[in-house]
């Protein structure tokens, strides 16, 4: 069976627009909509998220709910900059990598078992290597690679599913998350 991993950083953007500011990135924090575009939200704080904030709501809804609400403006520049180097460093680590959108990466686990052993193996290794806090899931498909690496924590071991897994916790996910694993 093959195993496609899939490397993901969330809030990405978010983290990256944020700089040298990291301590802020436990209060309610939303990317601010880019200047003459829609009035919606971009990613959002874990802090932001307990009042019901969610990317992609109305600006006004979102400070609706949380007057305390910190926008911070988007930095495209330096977020596709932080990825490409995330990307490089995987791709010298011997992965084979398919980019998604920035902050996901999908590649396959198999040709990396000369380089380090069995897939757990490999996956540890990647992820101790890449420095950054990263989420690495695998499965039988990118969607069960996506939906096993977002229930990752970023310090913890990488989770592998089989098919058999991957159908139940694909099962269990609700159909927005289908769309963001297909992207």
């Amino acid at each position: 069976m093959p195993v496609i991993a899939c490397a993901l950083i969330p809030r990405h953007a978010l983290t990256s627009a944020l700089g040298n500011r990291r301590e802020l990135i436990g209060k309610p924090l939303a990317l601010a909509p880019e200047p003459g575009g829609p009035q919606v939200i971009g990613e959002v704080s874990g802090a932001a998220e307990t009042f019901g904030i969610r990317p992609g709501m109305r600006l006004a809804e979102a400070l609706g709910r949380c007057p305390g609400l910190v926008l911070v403006p988007p930095d495209p520049v330096r977020a596709e900059a932080g990825w490409e180097r995330l990307l490089r460093r995987l791709e010298q680590l011997g992965a084979a990598v398919e980019p998604g959108r920035p902050g996901e990466a999908f590649f396959a686990v198999e040709p990396l078992r000369p380089l380090y052993g069995r897939p757990e193996a490999a996956l540890t290794r990647i992820r101790r290597a890449l420095e950054s806090p990263i989420r690495i899931g695998a499965g039988p498909t990118r969607l069960c690679a996506f939906a096993a690496a977002k229930r990752m924590r970023a310090r913890r071991p990488p989770l592998i599913v089989d098919e058999r897994a991957g159908r139940r916790l694909l099962a269990g996910l609700p159909v927005a998350m289908l769309g963001d694993g297909l992207a």
